[in-house]
């Protein structure tokens, strides 16, 4: 009985530190107009240490990857112009480039917003 609750245990707890150290990231908003800006954040990648946002088009494409590089937290603020982006639900993840475990996937979507233009 002792031995398979401490199994259990350790299964517990390699999960629990697991999904703690999984990267994560989040946006400042789900839907955004064109022209706009959306605010990515990053926690839990490598310290100091090069990452590769991906980025894909409503139509599946994707476009280049951008590297970009984590603070002594392993922490990454970045921001997206969406003058540049298609209309359209957008998904974005990120790769720590040294562990090459990859983030939770976030959606977005571009609208236009007509009422600015006049």
């Amino acid at each position: 009985m002792r031995k398979m609750l401490f199994i259990v245990l350790l299964v517990v707890l390699t999960a629990a530190s697991s999904a703690q150290s999984t990267p994560k990231v989040t946006l400042s908003a789900n839907r955004v107009p064109t022209p706009g800006y959306l605010t990515v954040q990053g926690s839990r990648f490598t310290p100091k240490r090069n990452i590769s946002s991906h980025l894909c088009a409503p139509s599946g494409k994707e476009y280049p990857v951008l590297p970009l590089l984590t603070d002594e937290r392993g922490a990454f603020t970045h921001e997206i112009e969406t003058l540049v982006l298609t209309i359209g639900v957008h998904e974005l993840w990120v790769v720590d480039d040294t562990s090459k475990v990859a983030s939770n996937r976030v959606r977005f979507e571009v609208y236009s917003d007509t009422a600015t233009m006049n």
